[in-house]
């Protein structure tokens, strides 16, 4: 479970549900967590109203929320999300809900489907084509695949096994202008993925196509979003830990990629955390792994590693953060590790000036 708080002070306490978040406290204020990975939950400060904000049909345990994250002035609330897994590029993506329920926008591979119906509609054959060895196993490997394009009415399941090929036509495909809309095949967790083909109202487009082979990319989404102090932009990291981030409101139909790092992501960066004031707006913190420590960094967004050290928050490399997050004021920071056992928590306060 996750939660945050609606922000419009500067007190800053942890909250404990499972795993341990942090978000600052204020004596009128508003916490958002998830309950049973499907519902978005608020509640008051003081514990009373509690209130179911959002929920799917199509949410699960399995294939539900991941995190949730206030903007910054408390008028939006982001949260991760796979209950559209099928139905999209990424097995998780990012969307954004306002505190009265209204207003609900996919942020990641918009828009949602409920407003393919909004769009022209074209039709695109494609043709699917199994590379995998036979003498090897992969998980392409068992030949039983779901295949998307972005703005279609609905997935399709193919069989094809290795050395083999299959055709199929999506019949109503959302037209989301001059761009490529992204073609992916999916196994489970794992997905092979392309760009994809320009899709053209009222006419029948052939898409290259789409190869699948070896194990694909698993857990390819979009998870733990962080504002942008201004709000402009939503950052979020993928089943790897890369982080990129995109526009708060991206074109419809355009797939965004803006990575963090200008150069090679770092191993480890699973947490990290934008700046609190203006001053800070452009800095970012982020934790790092693959170094014989595993440290904590200050860098400028879209800078390169290694940023400016600010602590090591273990003395053996590829240790994890449960969490990492900016003191309100940007005076400091507050991270929660977790032991080799991984059955204890500790929160630790670290003073920028001290």
């Amino acid at each position: 479970m996750a939660c945050q708080l609606q922000t419009t002070h500067c007190k800053f306490i942890a909250c404990i549900i499972l795993s341990l978040i942090t978000f600052p406290a204020f004596s009128q204020g508003t916490i958002a967590y998830t309950r049973g990975n499907t519902e978005i939950r608020l509640v008051d400060a003081d514990g009373k109203n509690d209130r179911k904000l959002w929920t799917h049909p199509d949410a699960s345990f399995d294939m539900g929320l991941f995190d949730v994250a206030w903007r910054p002035d408390g008028k939006e609330l982001a949260f991760s999300s796979a209950h559209a897994a099928a139905y999209s590029l990424y097995h998780a993506d990012i969307y954004c809900i306002k505190p009265d329920g209204t207003g609900f926008r996919k942020v990641t591979n918009g828009p949602d489907r409920l407003e393919f119906s909004k769009y022209p509609q074209g039709s695109v054959t494609l043709t699917v084509r199994n590379l995998q060895y036979g003498f090897q196993q992969t998980e392409a490997s068992y030949g039983v695949f779901l295949v998307y394009i972005a703005g279609a009415d609905k997935p399709q399941q193919i069989t094809c096994a290795p050395g083999r090929s299959v055709t199929v036509v999506f019949k109503s495909v959302a037209d989301f202008g001059k761009k490529a809309q992204a073609i992916v095949a999916m196994w489970g967790k794992y997905r092979w993925f392309m760009p994809g083909t320009d899709v053209q109202a009222g006419k029948n487009i052939k898409a290259p196509d789409l190869t699948v082979s070896g194990n694909g990319i698993d857990m390819f989404g979009a998870f733990r979003p962080v504002w942008r102090s201004d709000g402009s932009q939503l950052s979020y990291r993928s089943g790897y830990c890369t982080i990129s981030n995109t526009p708060a409101n991206p074109p419809a139909g355009e797939l965004v990629y803006n990575p963090m790092f200008s150069d090679k992501n770092p191993m480890g960066t699973c947490n990290w955390d934008w700046g609190p004031t203006p001053a800070l707006a452009d800095q970012i913190i982020y934790t790092e792994n693959e170094a014989e420590q595993s440290n904590i960094y200050q860098m400028k967004e879209g800078g390169k590693h290694p940023g400016k050290k600010l602590t090591s928050y273990s003395d053996i490399s590829y240790q994890l953060l449960y969490d990492l997050k900016w003191l309100p004021d940007g005076s400091g920071l507050l991270y929660s590790t977790v032991n080799l056992f991984r059955e204890s928590l500790s929160p630790t306060r670290y003073d920028a000036t001290t």
